[in-house]
């Protein structure tokens, strides 16, 4: 099969993978008790593109790696955000809420950022091709159906959806692993030529959303679980359905560069995050 076929049934894979673990009531949590569930929302959804604008002010290079920072930006949450979540000692339940939801949402949001982004970096000579109602279709075939579908299945038959949840968040977590190591491999070219030129921005956009999800928990008050989670989320996205809407949606390929190198940058970050937060947690049992 062809990357064009492979790659939303492996981005429908994830999706299904994140349903199984969902229930309806899932989601009432921003109903009773939404106060960080809204703030890692707005992050998310508001306060990344934003950032990812601001990162690009002065930029004169390439416009189809500034879109493709746009497309990253305006991408939910990705899969590996849940676990190492877990990993860095946050608050899972959010975690998976934040990316169940921005998932959804991604159905509008996508195709408002995208349209957004074109208009402010693009002038008449240099506008890509944004079909906005077909990146809508594709967008909600590849993550909205899925995520639906499989909490049908947690509905329907919750025994054997929890027993098979596991194993499908593995092999997810794999399918994501082998569609950014494809991609980086068909792309090594364009990612090592263009890194100068757009990596610094995407260490900044990385850098300041977690940062920014660390601050925004502290000043709303926040457990450090929730600050963790937010962080987390705000600074893993879904390089996956970045790649998806460059390559099939859109068609071009240099514009899933970003995605590719930011997938690098983002996993070296949180590793570093995890493993700052794993010690401050030991300082302060030792402490009590």
């Amino acid at each position: 099969m062809s990357m064009d076929i492979l790659l939303p049934i492996g981005l429908a894979f994830i999706m299904f993978s994140i349903g199984l673990g969902l229930k309806v009531r899932d989601f009432t949590r921003v109903f009773t008790n939404p106060r960080a569930l809204l703030v890692g929302l707005f992050n998310q959804i508001i306060l990344l593109p934003m950032i990812g604008i601001a990162t690009l002010i002065g930029y004169q290079g390439h416009m189809e790696l500034a879109l493709g920072l746009m497309i990253l930006a305006a991408s939910p949450g990705g899969i590996t955000s849940n676990l190492l979540t877990t990993l860095a000692g946050g608050n899972v339940a959010l975690s998976v809420s934040m990316t169940a939801i921005t998932s959804l949402l991604s159905v509008i949001t996508v195709p408002l950022i995208l349209g957004f982004s074109q208009a402010l970096f693009f002038d008449a000579n240099q506008v890509i091709e944004m079909p906005l109602g077909f990146i809508m279709g594709s967008i909600l075939v590849v993550t909205a159906l899925p995520i639906a579908l499989g909490m049908a299945v947690q509905a329907a038959k919750p025994n054997e959806a929890n027993w098979a949840r596991p194993k499908a968040r593995h092999l997810a977590t794999i399918i994501f692993a082998l569609i950014v190591a494809s991609a980086f491999i068909g792309q090594m070219d364009n990612i090592i030529n263009n890194f100068v030129d757009i990596g610094p921005r995407l260490i900044i956009l990385n850098l300041a959303t977690m940062a920014l999800g660390v601050f925004s928990g502290w000043t709303f008050g926040l457990a450090r679980g929730e600050r963790i989670a937010i962080a987390l989320e705000c600074g893993l996205q879904n390089a996956a359905l970045a790649i998806f809407i460059a390559v099939t949606v859109l068609g071009n390929p240099i514009l899933m560069v970003p995605a590719i190198t930011y997938a690098l940058i983002m996993n070296i970050s949180a590793a570093g995050f995890i493993l700052w937060n794993r010690r401050t947690a030991l300082q302060t049992t030792v402490a009590e």
